[in-house]
């Protein structure tokens, strides 16, 4: 990598923010800066936070353009999906993609409920991929992508469309996928723009939640 030896180590630095100690919540007697210190050096210590991208995409623009090259392309991880449109109770609709082949809803087979990125679709590589990955460790777990309103060859029905700030259509989903489905364990994964929606409604039902696990 010739160009780590032309650039300074400054120039790969990652920049960290953490909040104060005292205004950090504690699990298991220690705060999570100081879990991070323990698990996860690199993200704790600022002096050791490096990100050295790819040879060939040493730039961010390039690794978003590389993305979106890789967009159209199975590469390895083409998905099925059987196309569900979900109506709200405000009337508005979104597309909910279920990972073909379905499984049947049970105690043992959890429904992953996967929220995308920005205007993000089932279609996306990093979604494919990241199910293409998951049925290999998990075969019999079910994925459904829930896909904003409006999105996804969906029509935007209602003057409502949505933000990062809004969890009200993923608990109307949710609520209805747990009535449907009462014994099935649910995991909420959550990219980008949905990893922000899928956090703010984990905290906003607290114990309530109805997954049993969540990963943004």
């Amino acid at each position: 990598m010739v160009y780590t030896v032309l650039f300074p180590k400054w120039w790969f630095r990652v920049q960290l923010t953490h909040a104060s100690q005292d205004k950090q919540p504690r699990r298991g007697g220690k705060t999570l800066i100081e879990q991070l210190r323990d698990r996860c050096p690199t993200l704790a210590n600022p002096a050791k936070a490096y990100y050295v991208p790819p040879w060939h995409l040493p730039q961010g623009d390039m690794q978003t353009i590389y993305l979106y090259t890789q967009h159209f392309k199975p590469a390895g991880c083409a998905i099925e999906y059987e196309r569900e449109i979900f109506e709200f109770a405000d009337g508005g609709k979104a597309g909910i993609d279920w990972a073909l082949p379905r499984q049947d809803g049970g105690p043992t087979t959890p429904l992953i409920i996967l929220v995308p990125g920005i205007g993000g679709t089932s279609y996306d590589y990093y979604a494919r991929s990241f199910i293409h990955s998951l049925r290999k460790q998990l075969p019999e777990c079910q994925v459904a992508v829930l896909q904003s309103r409006g999105c996804n060859g969906v029509e935007l029905v209602t003057p409502k469309a949505f933000h990062g700030g809004l969890t009200d259509d993923l608990r109307e989903f949710v609520e209805h996928i747990a009535k449907r489905l009462p014994d099935t364990p649910l995991i909420g994964i959550g990219f980008s723009l949905g990893a922000n929606i899928l956090t703010k409604y984990v905290g906003e039902e607290g114990r309530d939640c109805r997954f049993r696990a969540a990963a943004s």
